[in-house]
């Protein structure tokens, strides 16, 4: 097992280096440990939102990127994603198959017994994924 958090921030901080447009910030909760698999889950969805934020919200500009890891009761946690940019193009809603990146974000969501929802800012867009602790039996 392992703390999702610190993995995620570790993620960030990598991306941050590699997107060199756009400024990677994290805030996350320590302590939230779970099994590795789910933690590897956890941060391919967070590296496809990262990109689809790179690539629609800043398309031809800098910006930031606020990535949180928090915990929502006792038996979830949520991982937001959250842009200042353009928005995402109406048709890029997450449960719409549309595109390769919201495909492995859908798989992976599945696969964590997880939800996704994207909430409309002025500017910008963000997407809250609430992932259960522990695989449901």
């Amino acid at each position: 097992s392992m703390d999702v958090g610190k993995y995620i921030e570790a993620l960030c901080h990598d991306l941050d280096e590699s997107v060199a447009q756009c400024d990677v910030r994290t805030e996350v909760e320590d302590g939230i440990v779970i099994a590795t698999d789910r933690a590897v889950s956890t941060a391919l969805i967070v590296n496809e939102l990262i990109a689809n934020a790179a690539k629609y919200a800043y398309e031809s500009q800098s910006g930031i990127i606020s990535v949180k890891v928090a915990r929502q009761g006792a038996e979830n946690f949520t991982v937001s994603v959250r842009d200042e940019g353009a928005g995402m193009p109406d048709d890029l809603d997450p449960r719409s198959r549309k595109g390769l990146g919201m495909r492995i974000i859908a798989s992976f969501t599945r696969q964590l017994s997880a939800t996704i929802e994207m909430k409309k800012h002025d500017p910008g867009a963000e997407f809250i994924v609430s992932i259960p602790l522990q695989a449901p039996c």
